[in-house]
């Protein structure tokens, strides 16, 4: 509404205004006012206008007394813009309810000027905002999602880089961007994103100078000046109490972040939280849509999913084995379903005890379990498989003897000429399984041996 009525005041340039009642008391006020003051809307509000114009509150109800649209000169008026003081020309439109929009040309063009640099930049950082909300919603995966915040803030603070860093408390890595500080970053030092988290809130450090501040425990301030960094800025990513980790901008020249700086990066910091809490729920979503209902290992489709990452591994061999229980369909005839699923559940644990927390267990199907492991050589999955077998072969609470339950193992191994995929390899444990049941069951068999 005070924008409305105004513009029949002054339609071209962006003067402070303010609506006072009719005891010129400030009611609200516009951002140039703030500018002018150097007094957020808040502060103002509830204020004589006379006491932040810096004039005797006399003469300025007997200058709005008038109403005069044409304008009112008072002379040596205080303001907080660069702690001058200048006169200003007072017009004065009356509206219902006895109160009254005050406009000020205080002929300064330099608050002008900035008021609309300040419109024009919130402008540009509202629709940066709105662009990333979108962006953000579409992303699938963290790493993804890392890197459109790495770039959106670098952008939103014309930074010389930005690093991204998720993760759990205590353990964050970097997921996107460029980390300026890491390459002299101190091996004893708190970790990098950790800090961040740590202080719960938006840091800024404008000068190397700040940065002892922080952290006084090691010198900021010299890892600055080795890295070529004059000012950071910082925030947590912190969703409903929850710690995701932290986004830090970098710059290689002196910086000074203006009063917009802080709300800019909670701003993005939520964003990316609440795109955090939806891509974490999705994952334990699908990660139990993918775990056996009945023994709690990942099923034949997370297996597979893993094996990518499986056949990255830092190892000379990877060994895939095909596990078969021999005489369990004789338990689930005999003794019922529910007996059978006891049976594949400690089956389960048997093999997790049995295998290293590297490898990958999963059940495949029916009364069949797969296992990825990392191996020296043939006799080192032979040994592994052996131990399985055994585990395997041990009486099962609340089954009779005679229902005893032994394993076939067929094995593959990647070949270092040819360089099998574990698809593969897994096609070729199949058939070293069977060629196991072929000779009795209760034994292990090598792939081409």
């Amino acid at each position: 509404m005070i924008g409305d009525v105004l513009d029949e005041v002054a339609r071209t340039q962006p003067f402070p205004r303010a609506l006072v009642d009719r005891s010129y008391v400030i009611v609200d006020a516009n951002m140039a006012l703030e500018v002018w003051a150097s007094r957020r809307s808040g502060a103002l509000v509830g204020e004589p206008l006379a006491t932040v114009l810096g004039v005797d509150p006399d003469e300025l109800s007997a200058a709005l007394a008038t109403g005069n649209p044409g304008g009112i000169r008072l002379a040596s008026t205080a303001h907080g813009y660069q702690e001058t003081r200048s006169s200003v020309v007072i017009r004065a439109v009356r509206i219902s309810g006895g109160q009254t929009i005050v406009a000020f040309d205080p002929e300064l063009a330099a608050v002008g000027e900035r008021t609309l640099a300040l419109g024009r930049r919130e402008s540009d950082r509202l629709q940066l905002l709105l662009s990333a909300s979108v962006a953000f919603a579409k992303t699938q995966t963290e790493e993804e999602l890392g890197e459109l915040l790495s770039e959106t803030a670098r952008r939103a603070f014309n930074a010389t880089a930005c690093s991204v860093h998720t993760g759990e408390p205590g353990s964050y890595s970097l997921v996107a961007g460029n980390n300026m500080l890491e390459s002299v970053w101190p091996e004893d030092a708190p970790p990098r994103a950790g800090a961040a988290v740590e202080f719960g809130h938006v840091i800024t450090i404008q000068t190397p100078a700040e940065a002892d501040a922080f952290l006084p425990e090691i010198s900021l301030s010299t890892i600055f000046d080795r890295a070529g960094v004059h000012a950071v800025i910082g925030a947590p990513i912190i969703e409903d109490g929850i710690p995701f980790g932290a986004f830090a901008c970098y710059f290689d020249q002196p910086r000074a972040f203006d009063d917009q700086a802080v709300p800019l990066a909670e701003a993005l910091a939520q964003l990316a939280g609440q795109v955090l809490v939806r891509l974490r729920l999705e994952a334990r979503l699908r990660k139990a849509a993918m775990l056996d209902e009945v023994t709690g290992l990942p099923n034949r489709r997370l297996f597979d999913e893993n094996l990518q990452q499986t056949e990255r591994a830092h190892t000379d061999k990877v060994a895939v084995l095909f596990i078969d229980l021999d005489g369990f369909k004789a338990i689930n005839d005999t003794l019922g379903h529910a007996a059978g699923d006891t049976v594949l559940k400690a089956v389960a644990e048997r093999l997790s005890q049995t295998f290293r927390q590297e490898d990958m267990i999963a059940r495949y199907g029916g009364d069949e379990f797969i296992a990825a492991l990392h191996v020296a050589d043939t006799t080192d999955a032979l040994e592994l498989a052996d131990r399985a077998r055994a585990a395997i072969a041990e009486d099962f609470a609340g089954i009779p003897p005679e229902l005893s339950i032994t394993a076939s193992v067929g094995i593959a191994i990647t070949n270092e000429v040819t360089g099998q995929s574990i698809d593969h390899l897994i096609r070729l444990a199949d058939q070293a399984m069977y060629a196991a049941k072929r000779g009795g069951g209760d034994q292990a068999v090598v792939y081409g041996e």
